[in-house]
């Protein structure tokens, strides 16, 4: 999908439904002094992760001059959309649908930068199933969602192997709709991050053929949009501020962040707590070693047939926030 030409604000919204877009007004509040408005600021998060992560950190929420609005996705793909479709001001996703985002055209920039170490982001298959290599692959089918971390690690994983990408079937589903196509047998392997590898490892029998410990950089990152950052930089770089403490917080004290996380998405406490502990990432510097990673991940989608020839990663970067 070319982001930039076939999403407009419009549109998104009307398929919002449909993108499993939730949205609420809890958490990081307000100061108001009742005789104006708080600003706003719509953030864009991935089944509940980033806004646990806030909650679970006391922060000096009351002295908050600005409203955070929070919109609930099942992945990224749709975070991205929203922000080109300028409903969100700010957007957690992964390296790989950053990436991809930016192959489309979206508009959309990274305003900070967290690294992991891979380990939730997996090939899973079943437990008892015949899959027992990354070789096994050929001649099956792997279900994950385009253009996401997922797919990143089945073109990587591919090519570890030494196998070329049309040996093997990539059949683009939603998380869900993957796990019971796996479950079912009607795919051979599904690839996916945490918190859905977690629940698949602990509650569904399924185990990891491989991760992406060492074979992906393991980024994640705050997005934001031009416009976003020229009507509201101080409330984006303030969010990001905080949202750096809560990081820096939740690294010494994962039980916190885990309680609230299962508390506020359902998750059972086992899983919450495996995929607090894998996807903490550090605040890392936009410097050029990042740049760098993230341009080795357009250049293996372009690499892949999949779109980004040529394209440089450099402006998508707010170095400077």
């Amino acid at each position: 999908m070319a982001f930039g030409e076939q999403w407009s604000r419009r549109g998104f919204l009307r398929a919002g439904a449909g993108l499993g877009m939730v949205v609420a007004t809890p958490a990081l509040l307000v100061g108001c002094d009742g005789k104006k408005a708080p600003a706003v600021l719509k953030v864009g998060d991935q089944r509940g992760g980033l806004q646990a992560l806030l909650s679970a950190y006391p922060d000096d929420k009351p002295g908050l001059s600005y409203q955070v609005e929070w919109a609930q996705f099942p992945n990224a793909a749709p975070v991205i959309e929203a922000l080109n479709a300028q409903a969100v001001d700010v957007g957690a996703v992964g390296d790989a649908p950053f990436g991809f985002g930016l192959v489309g055209k979206a508009q959309i920039k990274a305003v900070a930068a967290y690294r992991s170490s891979g380990q939730g982001t997996a090939i899973l298959v079943k437990g008892d199933g015949p899959v027992r290599a990354l070789a096994d692959l050929a001649g099956r089918t792997v279900a994950t969602s385009k253009g996401s971390i997922g797919h990143f690690l089945v073109l990587r994983a591919l090519a570890e192997a030494g196998l070329t990408a049309d040996k093997v079937t990539v059949a683009f589903l939603a998380p869900n709709d993957a796990k019971a196509a796996l479950v079912a047998g009607s795919v051979d392997a599904w690839a996916t991050w945490d918190p859905y590898t977690a629940l698949a490892e602990l509650h569904d029998g399924l185990r990891v053929l491989v991760n992406a410990e060492g074979r992906m950089p393991g980024l994640s990152y705050l997005l934001s949009t031009p416009a976003a950052l020229s009507a509201r930089r101080d409330l984006v770089r303030d969010f990001v501020g905080r949202v750096n403490r809560a990081r820096a917080f939740t690294q010494t004290q994962p039980e916190a962040y885990a309680t609230v996380f299962a508390q506020q998405t359902g998750l059972p406490p086992d899983a919450a707590a495996l995929t607090v502990r894998r996807i903490s990432g550090r605040p890392v510097p936009l410097d050029d070693g990042i740049i760098a990673d993230q341009q080795s991940v357009v250049d293996q989608f372009a690499k892949a047939g999949l779109g980004g020839d040529g394209l440089d990663v450099h402006p998508a970067f707010e170095r400077t926030l």
